[in-house]
């Protein structure tokens, strides 16, 4: 399928309009667009701009984990991730955004939607959202935070859910285990992007410095949430696992006071069942009762004998 390679552009030239599809060639100063990433002509497109190629293979690399590179005269390229919110699709599979800046225009290419960008599209149309290219890059950071974090925020309930519960069988814990992992390969080296890019802060972000260390400390706060979480998940299957081992041994130890009680009494009964002459008692019709209340004597005695000895 030949996807159409222009998804939507702004300029912030005069205000905030609308673009329509950039003729092949260089693109505005001042302007923001954003592309498909796997569209058959991106590529030659982008070159026809005067993008390095370099910077096309970054932008258009299959799978890179967040990063940020400063490129020549402020120009710089940053990788994010966010969760995969579209339909059919698991959120912690992380899309990628990848956002270039050269030569005055911010270009943003993604292979799969992002609720994030969607978000700022509808907020531009409206006449609210960012005023210019540092805004549009602050703003899709942080949106990208805010699906994350309210993505992993339900984690906390659901893992105080599952604490009281002593049955691993239908436990949520090692799926949301396995999501949260996943989460933490790409939100790590998000972080470390985001400082880079406020340790070199290109001429673009000089008066972002702010907004851009409160979306470093998102970042961070994100990644402690689910180192957190991993660890009260670790301690809970532990607590589950302990659980279940002492029901076993338990029932184990229950099995084997039954077993020693009523061994004796296997013997006996098989003793005197057996069908031979010379057997005590065949021909006293009070034997049966004798032998019975023989039987409940002895097994009182074990009884005793297991409580003074403290085995029950």
């Amino acid at each position: 399928m030949n996807l159409p390679f222009f998804i939507a552009g702004w300029s912030f030239v005069d205000g905030v309009r609308e673009l329509p599809e950039p003729s092949p060639g260089p693109l505005a100063v001042g302007c923001w667009y954003h592309f498909q990433r796997d569209a058959q002509d991106t590529e030659l497109r982008l070159r026809l701009a005067g993008i390095p190629l370099s910077a096309i293979c970054s932008v258009l690399a299959e799978d890179t984990r967040p990063r940020f590179e400063l490129l020549d005269d402020g120009n710089f390229l940053l990788n994010l991730r966010g969760v995969n919110l579209n339909e059919g699709e698991t959120p912690d599979d992380m899309l990628s955004i990848r956002i270039l800046f050269y030569n005055g225009v911010l270009i943003s290419t993604r292979k799969f939607p992002s609720r994030a960008i969607s978000d700022i599209r509808s907020e531009l149309a409206e006449g609210l959202g960012p005023r210019d290219l540092a805004e549009v890059l602050v703003a899709i950071i942080d949106k990208l935070h805010q699906r994350i974090e309210d993505f992993v925020e339900p984690a906390e309930t659901l893992i105080a859910e599952q604490e009281d519960e002593h049955s691993t069988e239908e436990s949520e814990l090692m799926p949301l285990n396995k999501r949260l992992i996943k989460l933490r390969r790409f939100l790590k080296p998000q972080r470390f992007a985001l400082e880079d890019m406020l340790e070199t802060l290109p001429a673009l972000l000089l008066d972002k410095r702010l907004a851009l260390a409160n979306a470093r400390d998102t970042a961070a706060r994100i990644n402690e949430s689910i180192d957190f979480y991993l660890e009260h998940i670790a301690l809970v299957g532990q607590y589950q696992a302990r659980w279940h081992s002492e029901k076993v041994n338990r029932n184990t130890y229950l099995l084997s006071i039954l077993s020693g009680v009523f061994l004796p009494i296997s013997f006996l009964t098989g003793l005197f069942g057996i069908n031979i002459a010379g057997m005590p008692g065949i021909d006293n019709p009070l034997a049966f009762a004798v032998f019975s209340i023989s039987l409940v004597g002895l097994v009182a005695i074990e009884v005793i004998l297991l409580k003074r000895w403290r085995f029950i």
